[in-house]
């Protein structure tokens, strides 16, 4: 793993390990996979120096622009049920720090991830987030998540890390035929939803009440 210079690689390693048996113990993390992923992906490297202290406490961070980083067990979450394969093709709407195109990258090894950020500060934070963990295929576009990316649609699977009241018509048309679309959908509270696109439409496969995320703008 890669940690960032003058901090206590073995001090972050003890407090990620603890991390990862939280996550477990409560049910988010039961992939291996993605828990290598993780492991791969220091948090700390993807947050504000002033916030690295409760990089690996299971709690969403502040970053800037009234965004956060979310949960580390909602990330987990969230990538396992995207249920990744290599060389897949992944829009995800929402950058914010690019933790999680970080772990998406990994997964999905010489595929690629595009991620649209509205905030041009938070995509260049992103961007030297991933430049200094040397991920190369991961694409950030400042721009509107709403409308998605049609020029490299279609899509394998797509992740939006914002709360919608209702998933965007233009990421449904995105999807490819068989693959996953993962969003918070609601007001105040929100449901995390995971559809497929079928022949016969969309068929909703899980669905799970709780959670609260930033809106999509």
């Amino acid at each position: 793993m890669k940690f960032l210079k003058n901090n206590n690689p073995e001090n972050y390693i003890s407090k990620l390990e603890k991390l990862i048996d939280v996550m477990k113990i409560t049910g988010f993390l039961n992939d291996s996979k993605v828990e290598m992923a993780i492991k791969k992906t220091p948090r700390h490297n993807f947050i504000p120096k002033s916030k690295q202290n409760i990089a690996y406490e299971n709690v969403p961070i502040p970053i800037m622009e009234g965004q956060t980083i979310s949960q580390p067990s909602v990330v987990s979450r969230m990538t396992e049920w995207l249920d990744l394969k290599e060389d897949q093709k992944v829009l995800e709407i929402g950058s914010g720090s690019g933790w999680q195109s970080a772990i998406l990258s990994n997964l999905v090894s010489h595929g690629k991830i595009f991620t649209i950020e509205r905030h041009a500060k938070l995509a260049s934070f992103a961007k030297k987030n991933l430049e200094k963990m040397r991920i190369k295929n991961v694409t950030i576009i400042h721009g509107d998540g709403n409308l998605g990316l049609p020029r490299e649609s279609p899509f394998d699977r797509i992740i939006i890390t914002a709360a919608c009241k209702t998933i965007p018509s233009a990421l449904l048309d995105q999807l490819k035929l068989g693959g996953l679309l993962l969003a918070p959908v609601g007001n105040e509270f929100q449901s995390l939803i995971l559809i497929k696109k079928t022949f016969g439409g969309y068929k909703e496969l899980k669905k799970q009440e709780g959670y609260i995320f930033v809106p999509l703008l």
